[in-house]
């Protein structure tokens, strides 16, 4: 009789867990993996075009014009592009934080119209550093919210496709290194090297970018949806046992932040258990707040949804626990669903969990909300997460040397034109096309570390940028092109699979916020640094020395990383299983001091 009881009340359909499930369920929008997405993909590759083109090309024009018509020095010089290329990252959290509060599409709109406003501001400065404002902090600014919206909508429409969506989309970035490193010089000599009227240019190519950002039309639920949630949440309301207005917002976070805006409509006079369509308004607004990009802890991941389980902290492991954990995941032959990725949002509700002296929600405040949710400090404590990061502040040191200087080094060889010096970054970038597609089948492929792939490939781009002061002959540099664009791009596309790797799901939001700071502080200082050894040496010989070194040193540096962070769980079980075992023996002796 006892065990019928109990199979009944698991059976009740208004146990608040069983209806959080069921209203995430139902007011979850599942991503469609095609239909409309493929226009999203469309815009996204665009965007990345722009964008990417625009940061790896220009400065090689720009950079010798700026040195000679304001007659400063190359490190002056250069750090106006490493303003706009840090820029970029900086502003990666705070752009998350905005999509999250006004969606993708009026971002990247923002976007295209502050770059643009950016470089013409630039046309009339006076000196070098009105362009670190304009150039650099306004125009990278703009950038930076234009390339964020392209990346996080890719991954509300695909789930499963979501790795060709998005090695798709990033073809973008290759694409455009290769048509603006040709265009450019045409334009160049089309202004007769004046590079006010480039920045013209510069800034018609960015405003483009609004056309392509208005395809970036959000995932809106159906009428359909809405009403069924309220249809759940009416029966709930009905037929729950009355009990503490006190909300469990631990456990049920949807059904309880419902529960409080249908109560606010309640004591508003509007009676609680009428008609369905009296709280549409208000699950609609709930509903918009469980889609958004930010309530996905999977919105940073590039690769399939599929994988994630599989791909989960299997970088702490060693190859035979790394099979143990593939082969029980065939054997259970569990199926990674994207409700499952969904993040518990936090309520504003009162310190004391009361639906009374509910706080209004406000823009800044859902900004700040999601700008601390994303730099999360406790990472910070990490080491090996500290390690990563630093990995990538080494990285982008290195990053855009190349793409800016190369040039420099092919006047060493007499007789070439300009099409062919331009040629190599083009070469670089259907490489780099080349080698993200390669990315993606490594993403989808559980059974292939990441993390391996991306440190050889770093360490084989940054021995071979050290070694471009060797070479004499053209197609030696064609050679080089082909280590560099490897690691450029395994860097870029295998970043969220690493965080899976190393970090899990649950913190890759907080990883993603922080490793763009620390990624945006190489880009702001790598340029400037080689430069200044090219003002101090007189060549850019030990430029590329240090800052290949630098990349090389980037990717052996994550050899350990596997390592350190499983001694870091390990250490972080045995504090906690100490910590309860301390509890435990204060629990036991109140227990003895209250029976005596």
């Amino acid at each position: 009789m006892t065990d019928q009881h109990t199979e009944e009340k698991k059976a009740v359909p208004n146990d608040p867990e069983t209806v959080e499930k069921e209203l995430e369920e139902v007011g979850f929008i599942a991503p469609p993996d095609g239909g409309y997405g493929w226009a999203i993909v469309a815009s996204s590759f665009l965007l990345n075009m722009i964008v990417d083109g625009v940061i790896f090309t220009v400065g090689k024009i720009l950079q010798p014009a700026w040195v000679h018509g304001f007659n400063i020095s190359e490190a002056s010089a250069a750090m106006t592009m490493s303003i706009l290329s840090g820029f970029y990252f900086f502003v990666g959290p705070f752009a998350s934080a905005l999509c999250n509060v006004f969606g993708c599409r009026q971002v990247a709109l923002a976007g295209s119209i502050i770059a643009a406003v950016g470089f013409l501001l630039s046309i009339p400065a006076p000196n070098i550093y009105v362009l670190y404002l304009t150039f650099g902090l306004i125009a990278g600014a703009g950038f930076g919210m234009m390339y964020l919206p392209a990346i996080v909508i890719i991954s509300q429409y695909f789930a499963k496709k979501r790795s060709l969506a998005t090695g798709i989309a990033v073809c973008g970035s290759g694409i455009g290194t290769t048509v603006f490193a040709m265009l450019n010089d045409v334009v160049w000599d089309f202004v007769k090297k004046d590079w006010q009227q480039f920045l013209i240019y510069t800034s018609a190519v960015t405003i483009s970018g609004f056309a392509a950002a208005l395809l970036l039309r959000p995932l809106k639920a159906s009428q359909s949806q809405i009403e069924k949630v309220a249809e759940i949440v009416e029966n709930y309301e009905e037929h729950k046992v009355p009990e503490s207005p006190t909300l469990s917002k631990h456990n049920t976070p949807f059904l309880s932040s419902l529960e409080l805006h249908t109560a606010g409509k309640h004591t508003n006079g509007v009676h609680r258990n009428g008609s369905v369509k009296s709280i549409i308004d208000a699950v609609a607004k709930d509903v918009e707040e469980l889609n958004r990009p930010l309530a996905r802890m999977d919105i940073f991941y590039t690769g399939s949804t599929t994988n994630i389980a599989a791909r989960s902290r299997t970088g702490t492991m060693n190859r035979e626990e790394a099979a143990e954990h593939l082969k029980n995941l065939r054997d259970n032959l569990r199926e990674d669903t994207p409700q499952q990725y969904l993040s518990k949002q936090e309520l504003n509700i009162a310190d004391n969990g009361t639906i009374k002296n509910v706080e209004e929600k406000s823009v800044m405040r859902d900004i700040g909300q999601a700008l601390k949710n994303l730099l999360d400090r406790q990472l910070l404590g990490s080491p090996s997460f500290l390690l990563l990061a630093l990995s990538g502040t080494l990285t982008l040191c290195c990053f855009y040397v190349p793409f800016i200087y190369l040039g420099n080094h092919l006047d060493k060889i007499e007789g070439l034109t300009v099409a062919e010096k331009s040629f190599t970054v083009s070469l670089i970038g259907v490489l780099n096309i080349v080698a993200r597609i390669g990315c993606g089948y490594i993403a989808d492929r559980p059974d292939v570390s990441a993390l391996v792939v991306n440190n050889i490939a770093l360490i084989m781009a940054g021995l071979a940028t050290m070694t471009v002061p060797f070479y004499t002959a053209y197609w030696q540099f064609l050679v080089f092109c082909v280590p560099f664009s490897i690691g450029v791009a395994c860097f870029a596309a295998l970043r969220s699979v690493i965080v899976l790797e190393l970090i899990g799901l649950e913190k890759m939001s907080n990883a993603f916020g922080i490793l763009l700071t620390f990624m945006g502080v190489g880009a702001v200082i790598g340029s400037p640094m080689a430069a200044a050894m090219k003002d101090y040496t007189g060549n850019f010989d030990t430029s590329f020395y240090c800052m290949g070194a630098l990349m090389a040193i980037s990717g052996a540096m994550c050899i350990p990383l596997g390592t350190l962070r499983k001694w870091e769980m390990n250490r972080a079980s045995k504090t906690d299983a100490k910590t309860e075992v301390e509890l435990q023996k204060l629990t036991d002796a109140e227990k003895t001091d209250s029976s005596k």
